[in-house]
């Protein structure tokens, strides 16, 4: 009978651990690492774009109104400069794609003093590695964040200008 009482506790409990989800992979668990990176990246990132977006405003008008046009031209530069670069952080920010089978949990809410034109945030039109391998998906994880370096890189040389600008 005991016999009986072990094989069956020890059936019900393989049953019971065959249920859940598999383990992730380590490609798939390196995609997931990565992809919170992106998240995390990319909000610093255009936090510091709009922060200096605001800041090249403010020193344009205190230029213009010293009378400074050629401070307020090289600012102006600058200006155009990071409008660019945060369109081309749009455009990467679009081509961002979840991990299949994960639940979004980054914000897509307003960014205070932003206007996010015409574009949005709605996981419709998200596209999918649903039916990809986990090492693609690792793939284009990391290509993802090589391309955000290239950005922050971009951003780096543009904000080390500001000071230039205005000592200059």
């Amino acid at each position: 009978m005991r016999f009986y009482l072990l094989l069956s506790l020890t059936l019900v409990a393989s049953l019971l651990s065959s249920c859940g989800e598999p383990a992730a992979s380590p490609s798939l668990q390196k995609a997931r690492a990565i992809h919170a990176q992106l998240n995390e990246l990319s909000v610093t990132l255009h936090d510091g774009m709009q922060e200096s977006l605001a800041v090249v405003e403010t020193q344009i008008e205190a230029s213009l109104q010293a009378g400074d046009s050629a401070l307020a031209i090289q600012l102006a530069r600058l200006e155009s400069q990071l409008g660019e670069l945060d369109v081309r952080f749009h455009d990467w920010n679009a081509t961002v794609v979840g991990i299949p089978g994960d639940a979004c949990d980054h914000d897509h809410g307003d960014h205070e003093g932003h206007d996010h034109g015409d574009h949005d945030h709605a996981h419709g039109n998200e596209l999918s590695l649903e039916g990809m391998t986990d090492a693609q998906i690792l793939e284009i994880q990391e290509a993802l964040l090589a391309e955000l370096g290239a950005l922050q890189a971009l951003f780096d040389s543009i904000g080390s200008a500001v000071p230039e600008a205005v000592n200059e």
